[in-house]
């Protein structure tokens, strides 16, 4: 397929990008300005024009995949839709991913990244060979953003943003937290709440949800006809977890007891798990080390 990205530079479609060059696509995209993520699209043999203009749309392309962030006035969205060729926003096409693979989606006000991340690390190393679409760029992956393997787990970050998350069709769905984030959408925590129980439900009977037992909201919607997994700092794993870690912060324990839990429903010996727990060194963006420049000596 010729597949076109509006907003390629975008941590979610930059990955669904990869994802689909990998799998032997043409792929091209575009942004309103040049950055890292594109330089490196453009390195890997994606076509890449910064600048969003109408004349970047052929009827050529068999798909064409925008970013949430783009509006309708958007010059390429507007040419796609006259030109009338399936379009699809980020969260479409990630959910029809998911359809199919066994997914692991996971959610969360907070830590979906590196929770997504440490999952996925897990996944690899017990020989599952997932495939992977991550809101971060991990130095196991390359230092990409994505990652293509041969079995049928998906592992991958579902947004609650613009309720995102609906268009996914999990197995095991993770739920780290749930806060007053995003009001610009949602308005009121009630919404939010809201939101975050109807993705919970869309899990089948077969299903497994992973809950934070900590968070009382959470806990409030986390029943259903699936399987409820819960996971807590007071539980006896904390403490192992917290001694092995690379990470800092009591929030990264709680992520990783997630990250137990999962492996868990998965057969995964618990040997491996915290194997691999313990040489997770943290995602882009979240308190990385920075060594600054040093200062030379006054002769």
């Amino acid at each position: 397929m010729k597949i076109h990205c509006i907003g390629i530079g975008g941590i979610g479609v930059s990955a669904l990008a990869q994802y689909y060059l990998e799998k032997g696509h043409q792929v091209s995209g575009s942004d309103l300005a040049a950055s890292e993520l594109t330089d490196f699209l453009q390195k890997k043999g994606i076509g890449i024009m910064i600048g969003q203009k109408a004349e970047n749309i052929s009827e050529n392309f068999d798909l064409v995949i925008y970013s949430p962030a783009v509006k309708p006035d958007n010059p390429e969205f507007k040419k796609a839709k006259e030109l009338n060729l399936d379009i699809q926003s980020y969260p479409e096409a990630l959910g029809q991913l998911t359809r199919d693979y066994d997914t692991i989606a996971i959610s969360g006000s907070h830590g979906k990244s590196t929770t997504t991340a440490m999952t996925a690390l897990v996944l690899v190393a017990a020989g599952l060979d997932p495939t992977v679409i991550v809101g971060t760029k991990l130095k196991e992956f390359g230092n990409t953003n994505y990652r293509v393997g041969k079995s049928k787990h998906l592992v991958i970050e579902a947004c609650e943003y613009d309720a995102s998350f609906e268009n996914y069709f999990p197995n095991i769905t993770v739920v780290t937290n749930i806060d007053k984030e995003h009001l610009d959408y949602f308005k009121t925590f009630a919404n939010v709440i809201k939101e975050f129980k109807k993705f919970i439900l869309k899990l089948p009977t077969t299903g497994f949800l992973v809950a934070n037992k900590d968070d009382k909201n959470l806990v409030k919607i986390s029943k259903g006809k699936f399987t409820t997994k819960y996971y807590s700092l007071k539980d006896k794993d904390a403490a192992k977890v917290k001694k092995l870690m690379k990470v800092p912060g009591q929030h990264n324990v709680s992520n990783a007891l997630a990250v137990v839990q999962v492996a868990r429903i998965l057969g995964i010996k618990d040997f491996i798990t915290f194997k691999a727990i313990s040489q997770f060194k943290g995602t882009w963006r979240r308190f990385e080390v920075k060594e600054g420049k040093k200062k030379k000596k006054k002769s």
